[in-house]
């Protein structure tokens, strides 16, 4: 993924210093994004460094993971109440922290006061107020309350988690967009802020339609199985939301072809069984790689649930140089590259993991060379705006389903005017969680997911097939910052509007494309969704009850995690562009974006040469950590004990202190062995209790517990009404809702929801007339000419 070394551009972050005073994954993963887009990051550790250093897989007592969540970054070790923090915050653009509490308090107010001008990030599990704002939390609970543990797994048994610290991703992710959103503020008009991300708050953004089915339709979204047909040699994944009628010439089953009601889309859902039934009789006799690439070949949504080292020998990531490397004693480890490709950048320097403390001395010096000190002074410091902070920024999103989208809202609902382009017989996922659940006439109006994923936004209906259309899309891009497209990989270079063409109109365009596999390699043209990414990943391979039993999520995990990192990237690009003045492209693969999400299963395979299997709800370095039901029925709570102390007074509050007196039971390895009994010990405590009340206790003698938490639960939930996360949003047609709110809270910036989603080309007049001059019989001829419309068609009913 490498570009020609010829007249690359520099990282777009050269001239921006980090501060990262965090420990754990969530900040650490902020600043590693931020590090690889060209940011000059001081890592400070505790003297002992950061806990992190203890994370699996290991090689000779050496953490992988750290090795590459550290990369590239510089270390310092200092204590936080070390008064020559405030000499490294003096210099920073951006400070990290995960302090909590009266602590977190006072080093903000130290922050203040030794730089104004800093953009400073919070990161809490469950953010500085409300009832759980002191909750204890292990990376396991905190997945509970994120909302996808509870549909993850078979509804005949308990729910599943996904392994690692997947909310500290999400979190990570969107702490990275807030602070590149304040950084543009900051340079914009010299004033700094404060910028909070609660964990929990941040994965409950990256749903498509938890709480929308609920407020929508009622629906708890459940526990639905694995889908996934097994082969000769393990398992594929086929797309069921979106009918192939070339599947059925593949596995020759024209009787089916023949059929015509399964060319609509509600008949090929409702079909889904019978369709999959005939799929894997064909299936079970082949391999997952030839049944992957001959239905590719008709370009039919099928993917292998690939192992990690499937991955690893992956054809598609090497064409794309997409791999690292980090080093580690004498071993040199494959490790995940970065989620996007900037072609035409230099690739920002990259090195070791730094030795705890390994710069100390460096940074504190007065003459080092801080990446910013030749950056354009600020501007005076101004008022607030009272506006988003990406308030002036124009983006066009020419997108579907939900990468593209969920990119736009962000930036939609950080204050920037985005229009979208939609085409008539092709509407932009309007469909899906519908109010009322049945079709009314006008349902792609009535879309709980669409209008979700697309508020704050404008809309416009073009035909880019057209020369018109694409006459007025030029005229936007001149209007633009940048453009958001998740299209087939061949789409927009076949409708001759690629990013060549596009950045001759306006050379300051940052263009970020969003395709399943990139848009190079052998792949480049295979078609993938989110869930077909999470079997092609390795997402799969470690989602399960044990060996061999491999589930998705339930959902589609790879698009909100594509969408996020595509919304850095174009943040580090529009900021790259004040040094430079151009534009860049952003080359973003879905199954390259969700992988370091799972760093620590694909180095774990790297070091020891095996693929990680699942291991249930169970932990590699605690026990015991599960669910367990409580009152009611399908009610989890889920728990885990980090160590002797916590089984002490978990055995208390159960009602079995004999199970802690016991020697066998105080190590974890004890504990393992001893499972079934102590499981049994704390399911005969908790199916008398309300979870809620479950989790309170355990919580009230600091014990990491939580509810699994259905949508329901979240949507009523008290701490995230308290603290102001669901906002009301009144539609036209559909009505007025609770819709989830930001994964950011900005002190002086804060983003808000200032109309609903559009209705269908509701802003064709307003675009055509007060954005580009266009007069009325101007605007006629765009309809005469088939380049616009009104209100959209579907041939065969609703469809993605």
């Amino acid at each position: 993924m490498t570009a020609p070394t010829t007249d690359l551009a520099p990282p777009p972050l050269a001239d921006v210093v980090v501060l990262e005073l965090a420990t754990g994954v969530a900040g650490p993963y902020a600043a590693r994004l931020l590090a690889d887009l060209g940011a000059q990051v001081v890592k400070v550790e505790p003297v002992e460094g950061d806990p992190a250093r203890a994370e699996l897989p290991l090689v000779e007592g050496e953490s992988a993971f750290f090795a590459w969540l550290a990369a590239g970054k510089l270390s310092a070790t200092l204590p936080l109440d070390d008064p020559r923090i405030e000499q490294l915050a003096a210099r920073a653009d951006i400070v990290i922290h995960s302090e909590r509490g009266e602590a977190a308090d006072r080093l903000e107010e130290r922050l203040a006061a030794a730089n104004e001008r800093a953009v400073v990030l919070s990161l809490s599990p469950y953010g500085r107020s409300g009832e759980r704002a002191d909750w204890q939390a292990t990376s396991f609970t905190e997945y509970a309350t994120g909302g996808y543990h509870y549909f993850g797994g078979d509804p005949e048994r308990e729910p599943l988690a996904l392994p690692g610290h997947q909310v500290a991703f999400h979190a990570g992710t969107h702490a990275a967009v807030g602070a590149l959103a304040g950084l543009h503020h900051a340079r914009e008009h010299g004033q700094g802020q404060r910028i909070e991300v609660s964990h929990q708050e941040a994965i409950l953004n990256d749903h498509a339609w938890l709480t929308t089915i609920w407020t929508h339709q009622g629906v708890v979204q459940s526990r639905t199985g694995s889908i996934f047909v097994p082969c000769a040699d393990g398992f594929v994944f086929l797309f069921n939301l979106a009918p192939y009628p070339n599947l059925f010439v593949l596995i020759e089953r024209f009787d089916l072809l023949e059929d015509e009601s399964l060319q609509q889309p509600l008949v090929w859902t409702e079909r889904f069984d019978e369709v999959l039934g005939a799929f894997g009789e064909w299936a079970k006799t082949r391999t997952k790689q030839d049944i992957y690439h001959a239905a590719q070949e008709l370009r039919i949504a099928v993917t292998p649930v690939n192992t990690m080292a499937d991955v690893a020998a992956s054809e598609q990531l090497a064409a794309r140089d997409w791999f690292g490397s980090i080093c580690l004693g004498d071993r040199d480890l494959l490790a995940p590259g970065l989620p996007y490709n900037l072609p035409g950048t230099a690739p920002a320097p990259t090195a070791s993991a730094p030795a705890p403390g390994e710069h100390t001395e460096a940074v504190l010096a007065p003459d080092f060379p801080w990446a910013n000190a030749g950056a354009p002074p600020p501007p005076p410091a101004s008022s607030p705006t009272g506006r988003g902070p990406l308030a002036g920024l124009r983006f066009i999103e020419v997108t579907a389903n939900w990468a593209g989208p969920i990119a736009g809202r962000h930036f939609a609902d950080l204050g920037a005017d985005v229009i979208k382009v939609e085409l008539h017989t092709k509407p932009a996922t309007r469909t899906l969680a519908w109010v009322p659940a049945d079709i009314w006439p006008d349902h792609y109006h009535r879309a709980g997911y669409f209008n979700k994923l697309n508020r704050n936004k404008r809309a416009i209906c073009l035909n880019l097939a057209t020369d018109e259309g694409r006459a007025i899309l030029f005229e936007l891009v001149k209007r633009a910052d940048g453009l958001i497209e998740n299209n087939a990989a061949r789409v927009m270079t076949q409708l001759g509007i690629g990013y060549d063409v596009l950045r001759e109109v306006n050379p300051g365009l940052v263009m970020c494309s969003m395709a399943g596999f990139g848009a190079s390699g052998p792949e480049r043209n295979y078609s993938a969704y989110g869930s077909n990414i999470e079997a092609m990943s390795g997402l799969a391979s470690v989602l399960g009850y044990g060996p061999g039993e491999y589930f998705g999520t339930g959902s589609y995990y790879a698009d909100p995690v594509t969408g996020n990192h595509g919304a850095v990237a174009t943040l580090a690009a529009l900021h790259g562009r004040r040094a430079s003045g151009r534009g860049r492209w952003i080359d973003m693969s879905l199954f390259e974006a969700v992988l370091p999400f799972f760093s620590q299963e694909l180095l774990t395979y790297a070091v020891t040469g095996e693929a990680p299997e699942p291991i249930g709800n169970a932990s590699p370095v605690h026990a015991p950590q599960g669910v367990y039901p409580c009152a009611g029925d399908d009610n989890w709570l889920a728990l885990t004990v980090r160590d002797e102390r916590d089984f002490a007074v978990l055995a208390d509050v159960v009602g079995r202190p004999d199970l802690a007196a016991n020697p066998d039971l105080s190590t974890v390895d004890g504990r393992r062995a001893a499972s079934a009994e102590i499981d049994a010990a704390i399911t005969a405590w908790s199916r008398e209790q309300p979870v809620p009340a479950a989790a309170a206790a355990l919580q009230e003698v600091g014990v990491p517990a939580a509810p699994v938490m259905p949508n329901w639960m979240v949507v009523s939930d008290n701490h995230l009404n308290d603290r102001g996360y669901f906002v009301k949003v009144r539609h036209p047609v559909a009505g007025t809702h609770s819709s989830p709110g930001f994964p950011w809270r900005f002190e002086e910036t804060p983003g808000a929801i200032v109309r609903a989603a559009p209705l269908f080309a509701e802003h064709n007049r307003e675009v055509f007339t007060a954005l580009l001059g266009l007069s009325d019989t101007e605007i006629e001829a765009l309809y005469a000419a088939g380049a616009t419309n009104d209100a959209p068609e579907y041939a065969a009913g609703p469809s993605l």
